[in-house]
């Protein structure tokens, strides 16, 4: 009888502490616990459960918060797909495929990314979900993020000439972007790191307010908490642009 009870005890306490549904999930990741996440995400079978759980280690993984940033960048876009197959119109999964397929890109090496044509298969991504979702600023901020991150690694003359990337482009879809949602700490770090990382003493006096309203919103989750204390991290590094160059790129780097 006594081992009985004890075996029901135990069960009740382990149940009360597994997410049991998506929402649980969410709360996992909305306060930073994205490797219990993970897991759980996966252990719902669902298609909300996988898309949960690529979020929870793309979260990771645009923190810096894994190693081997391109393995776990292809762990969290196989599990997007998951959830495609089991949904197709599930908007969280296709965000996730087009977040994480950018990011396998973006930590792939520049020979794989160019024999591989990485970029030019990430852009059709990104434009295929923009089609479903024309006015969502995720959309326009990653189509912009992809312009951007092509004229940093190749330059805007070859950025264009290789992949039809710009720099005007870039600035166009993230000006749509913050216009749509001009209090989102994630868009706006971005564009902000963005920006910087191209040429910290050019683009200083201009994005200087950006990382001070940044640094004036209130976070909503653990995510948007880590990455105001990156905006303000550089802002408090302003007087040396060498400095946050190396900055943004860490953050864009997700080092």
């Amino acid at each position: 009888m006594l081992k009985a009870l004890l075996a029901s005890f135990i069960f009740l306490i382990s149940s009360s502490a597994w997410a049991n549904s998506a929402a649980d999930i969410r709360a996992l990741i909305d306060s930073g616990n994205y490797a219990q996440a993970y897991e759980e995400g996966q252990s719902l079978n669902t298609a909300e459960g996988y898309a949960l759980a690529a979020e929870s280690l793309s979260a990771q993984i645009l923190l810096g918060e894994v190693d081997k940033l391109n393995k776990q960048s292809k762990k969290a876009r196989a599990l997007s797909e998951k959830a495609l197959a089991l949904n197709p119109s599930l908007y969280e999964a296709k965000l996730q495929y087009a977040l994480t397929d950018g990011f396998v890109t973006r930590t792939s090496g520049d020979l794989t990314a160019w024999r591989k044509k990485l970029p030019t298969k990430t852009l059709a991504n990104i434009e295929s979900f923009r089609q479903e979702y024309p006015q969502d600023p995720l959309g326009m901020a990653l189509e912009g993020a992809w312009h951007m991150g092509v004229v940093r690694k190749t330059g805007e003359k070859n950025g264009g000439k290789w992949f039809g990337a710009s720099l005007s482009e870039g600035l166009r879809l993230y000006g749509l972007a913050r216009k749509n949602n001009p209090d989102d700490i994630l868009i706006e770090t971005n564009y902000a790191m963005s920006l910087l990382v191209l040429n910290a003493k050019h683009y200083a006096d201009y994005v200087r307010p950006v990382l001070e309203n940044i640094g004036d919103l209130r976070p909503r989750t653990d995510l948007e908490r880590k990455v105001q204390s990156r905006a303000v991290e550089v802002l408090n590094h302003y007087d040396k642009p060498k400095q946050v160059e190396t900055l943004a790129a860490k953050f864009l780097d997700g080092n």
